[in-house]
């Protein structure tokens, strides 16, 4: 085994750590934006759901106020 054959291992073994450290940098960064939207598609739906809630509310008692009416 020459030197040049050592030193083409070993390149290899640096490239294959340095994806290997670039699969698990995209890994993490894809799960923190996933984490991020789910809050805020979270968050969203929680603002929908209360103004649904107000919108139920007023019209109930739109209806309940335009009953005593008649």
């Amino acid at each position: 085994m020459t030197l040049n054959d050592i030193g083409k291992a070993l390149r290899m073994a640096l490239s294959a750590m340095a994806r290997a450290a670039w699969g698990i940098t995209l890994c993490a960064g894809g799960l923190a934006v996933g984490i991020a939207g789910e809050i805020l598609l979270g968050v969203f739906n929680f603002m929908f759901g209360i103004l649904t809630a107000l919108l139920s509310v007023a019209a109930a008692i739109g209806i309940f106020i335009w009953l005593l009416t008649l």
